[in-house]
């Protein structure tokens, strides 16, 4: 290789590290990070330190990858693995949502994707707290009218297979529709004997005359 070409493949491998190194631009403001203790508030939502395993918390590092799209879940989970923090968010076990989403995923997330013996936190809000929804049980009322219903169903099936039984009962010939086979009729032919000096000859005449 001729030296202008060494310095080539030099300057190209330094700029490729240089872009690895660089820090990605941030798609959303700084979040306000403020610890007290074992609770640490992040904008206008405080949480609770529930785990910190090897110092994994770390406010600046929090502070840039924090998204306020994270304020919808109950719990958040950080994991550090090349230096880099990586959150995932977890609702609590009422919500309404896929299994893999509540609090009782989150053993199950940190054995499959946190690097064995990788540093994390385990973050629980408690201010403000998330209220969930559950369906609306059936009023007395209302049971009764889905009963009645379901009763006045049933009964008229029993009164259509009743009747029904009783047809078949009081007939105990059934009915049955017979196929006639219909005949082609005999078609006549004419003959007619006529006779000469000679011979005897018969004269047909032809089917449709």
């Amino acid at each position: 290789m001729t030296e202008k070409n060494k310095k080539n493949s030099e300057e190209n491998s330094e700029e490729k590290t240089n872009k690895f190194e660089q820090e990605q631009p941030l798609r959303h403001p700084l979040a306000n990070v403020v610890q007290d203790g074992r609770s640490i508030k992040i904008n206008d939502q405080l949480y609770s330190i529930i785990a910190n395993e090897r110092d994994a918390l770390d406010l600046e590092t929090l502070r840039k990858k924090y998204d306020p799209y994270l304020d919808q879940y109950d719990y958040l989970v950080g994991d550090v693995s090349s230096e880099h923090l990586r959150l995932k968010g977890f609702y609590k076990d009422e919500a309404c949502t896929s299994i893999d989403k509540k609090e009782l995923a989150i053993v199950d997330y940190l054995k499959e994707y946190r690097n064995p013996g990788g540093p994390y936190f385990i973050l629980e809000l408690t201010h403000p707290t998330h209220f969930y929804q559950h369906p609306k049980k059936k009023t007395h009322e209302r049971y009764e009218r889905e009963h009645n219903k379901k009763e006045r169903f049933r009964s008229r099936r029993h009164y259509k297979g009743r009747r029904k039984n009783e047809n078949n009962n009081n007939n105990p010939f059934k009915k049955r529709r017979v196929h006639q086979t219909k005949f082609k009729k005999k078609q006549s032919i004419a003959i007619k004997k006529e006779f000469g000096r000679h011979h005897s000859f018969i004269i047909k005449k032809r089917k449709g005359n």
